[in-house]
């Protein structure tokens, strides 16, 4: 089971947060759903709909009226919660469904919508609600310069993952761009990182995996404590609405964790982490006599969606030596650590 992605695909369109004069077809908002499986490698895409028991997601639009430079000062709501629903084999039955995917007439209120092209911005998010026990999502917005959701979530089991919401990044347009006006492309994903190590033993070496013991990967202790590994807590996920900031922000706490990664190349599923400090890694090989090495602050920055391994080199003298230390990815399509940033697994 994965960290899932997906992108959803909108064409929008406001006046005042409302229809144009007119209808035009190219004008209209219409949704698709796709799952891209990975940021930075090729991998075949399939529909949101797979993934989900619900097959449905909620979408905000704005609009920004106003802009000083790179500073967008107004904006108008151009749908606000709408709920769009999935439905097999319904493409281009009606104006605003292209793609299987519907919000017109699907909740009290939601009424077609068209793009706006006197708008200097367009900027829009969603939420999924995952499968399993549907996860409650709470909106914050009491802020005129945001829209916030949070979400108590659990990374320790399979059917907290599956439970766990899936939250778009910010899609953003400014009318000078080539994506303003065409499709939006929504990229949705859990609100989890995921973390690994492993171990590469020296081909000089006549061990295998079996010679390595009390394995443990923690964080370095400080001041007389060990912090522990956030793995479930509340994750707010806040999308700008106007200013000068076009990305969404992520921030965690934690309401438990584990004290350390005890069984090497297993996932695990835990609240984003930005700054935290170094980590060691303990192993035993051969012996009782435990080696260690650290893993500098610099390494341990964990981003919402992200996947990391970390590659450690037992060497040919017995001791452990930090084999890779950046953000890696085992891409399973040619099975090699490279190091680049992956959103979805």
């Amino acid at each position: 089971m994965g960290i899932m992605a997906f992108m959803g695909m909108m064409g929008l369109a406001g006046c005042s947060g409302n229809e144009v004069e007119g209808p035009q077809a190219d004008q209209t908002i219409s949704f698709a759903g796709s799952l891209t499986e990975g940021k930075a490698v090729s991998r075949a895409e399939r529909g949101l709909e797979e993934l989900l028991t619900n097959k449905s997601f909620k979408a905000w639009g704005y609009k920004n009226t106003a802009v000083s430079g790179s500073d967008y000062t107004d904006y108008q709501a151009v749908m606000l919660g709408y709920t769009v629903n999935w439905a097999s084999n319904t493409a281009n039955t009606t104006e605003s469904n292209t793609h299987d995917w519907e919000y017109v007439g699907q909740a009290a209120g939601q009424s077609i919508k068209y793009w706006d092209f006197s708008a200097k911005a367009y900027r829009f998010f969603a939420y999924a609600l995952g499968n399993g026990t549907a996860a409650a999502v709470t909106a914050d917005t009491s802020d005129d310069t945001q829209v916030s959701f949070t979400s108590s979530v659990n990374g320790s089991d399979d059917a907290s993952i599956e439970a766990a919401p899936y939250f778009s990044e910010l899609w953003f347009s400014s009318d000078k761009t080539n994506a303003y006006g065409k499709a939006v492309t929504l990229r949705f994903l859990k609100p989890f990182a995921r973390v690994r190590f492993m171990f590469l033993i020296s081909p000089d070496l006549t061990i295998d995996r079996s010679a390595l013991s009390k394995i443990k990967f923690h964080p370095t202790p400080s001041g007389g404590t060990t912090p522990t590994i956030a793995t479930a807590g509340n994750v707010t996920v806040s999308y700008p609405l106007k200013g000068t900031e076009t990305k969404e922000t992520w921030s965690s706490a934690a309401s438990s964790g584990i004290a350390a990664f005890t069984e090497d190349e297993k996932w695990y599923y835990v609240l984003p982490a930005p700054s935290q400090g170094s980590y060691t890694i303990e192993v035993a090989v051969e012996t009782d006599e435990v080696k260690t090495a650290t893993v500098p602050a610099t390494y341990m920055s964990w981003k919402t969606g992200y996947e990391y391994t970390y590659v450690f080199k037992i060497t040919e003298t017995g001791g452990l030596t930090i084999d890779v230390i950046e953000v890696a990815v085992n891409d399973w399509t040619d099975k090699g650590v490279v190091n680049h940033e992956v959103y979805n697994w």
